[in-house]
């Protein structure tokens, strides 16, 4: 049997897989919006909430708190970049009961409210040692449906990466293992940002990111995220993740006019990775389920650098300007990679 038909058997039972699976288990979002970890999780349990808002104007800010089983302490993202200067939170660790960092459901699928009150460190050249005390009170406003990475993702882009690997029970067992919920949504977001002595109010694009289930850092090998709105709030989101399982696993998406359309397959994020943060300028060429393909530049304005698990794994959330197909947006580009070089390349 050639390699081509072996392939194409296993792409269809996947994708036979998914449509049963997602028949006898649709995204529950009421479930989805109100997880909370339970309380004998351990600390590879994950639960994390991000929220990205950017401004054809130079505005931007991120923020991400990423919770964990086990009393371990949340992971703390909040950064801006703009009017005010180029901050970033003075703390990346807390336990829940301090963090300077809190989120809310406040109406399922449609609103939620961010709040920071701490301490910012400048990240601009030559100012690194300022530090601010600093407030935020914002609320996203969802613009779209929520859009789930194993419901609504078109099965094709799967079953491909799945295919790709060599079968066996132990493969299957590691895939269900590390198994998570992750979704998004476009939306719109509004607040009054304070540091120092200076104010300034938002009112931008916005993508929020919720993800659930077990998460190790160094179990990934590598991943690229590109995130780019507009001023009308379009959303182009593209992604690619290294594991031991599946060494390539491709997904996109694009919300555009009101509708969704996945990526099918993206070219351009598989350059080697390197200790220099987010690359400069980045070039990638998406095919949509339309057949249309966008032509994407993103160029880097500025990086905030992160580490998880005692350096096992470090990552650069990236700012940048986008053209996707001469049409100008903002948003992030995010590079990770593994302390093990020899995992970069598989």
């Amino acid at each position: 049997m050639s390699k081509g038909l072996i392939f194409s058997i296993k792409k269809a039972i996947i994708k036979h897989s998914i449509k049963k699976r997602n028949q006898k288990n649709p995204f529950d979002e009421c479930f989805a919006e109100n997880y909370r970890i339970p309380g004998d999780a351990g600390s590879d349990i994950n639960n994390s909430y991000y929220f990205s808002a950017h401004h054809l104007d130079g505005e931007s800010l991120f923020v991400r708190l990423g919770e964990r089983g086990g009393g371990s302490e949340s992971e703390i993202w909040f950064a801006y970049r703009g009017k005010l200067g180029f901050f970033s939170s003075s703390v990346s660790l807390c336990s829940a009961e301090k963090s300077p960092l809190k989120v809310a459901c406040l109406e399922v699928g449609k609103k939620w409210k961010i709040s920071y009150s701490g301490k910012m460190k400048s990240m601009d050249n030559g100012d690194h040692d300022k530090e601010c005390d600093a407030t935020f009170e914002g609320i996203f406003t969802a613009s779209a449906p929520i859009f789930d990475f194993t419901f609504h993702l078109n099965p094709e882009v799967l079953a491909r990466s799945f295919a790709e690997e060599k079968w066996s029970s132990a493969f299957f067992e590691e895939v269900q293992k590390n198994n998570q919920t992750h979704y998004e949504q476009q939306g719109f977001l509004q607040g009054k940002l304070t540091i120092g002595e200076r104010e300034i109010l938002l009112d931008s694009p916005a993508i929020r990111d919720h993800s659930f289930g077990k998460r190790e850092w160094t179990y990934m090998d590598k991943h690229f995220w590109l995130m780019a709105l507009d001023k009308e709030g379009n959303a182009l989101n593209v992604s690619m993740v290294g594991y031991p399982a599946i060494r390539k696993l491709e997904v996109g998406n694009i919300f555009r006019n009101g509708k969704q359309q996945c990526v099918l397959q993206t070219r351009g994020l598989e350059g080697k990775v390197t200790k220099k943060g987010v690359p400069d300028k980045v070039a990638v060429c998406c095919l949509l389920e339309s057949g249309e393909k966008l032509q994407i530049i993103a160029e880097k304005e500025a990086e905030v650098a992160y580490t998880f698990a005692d350096e096992g794994y470090f990552l650069y959330e990236g700012i940048g300007t986008f053209s996707i197909n001469g049409e100008k947006a903002r948003g992030i580009m995010e590079f990770g990679f593994n302390s093990d070089p020899s995992r970069w390349n598989k």
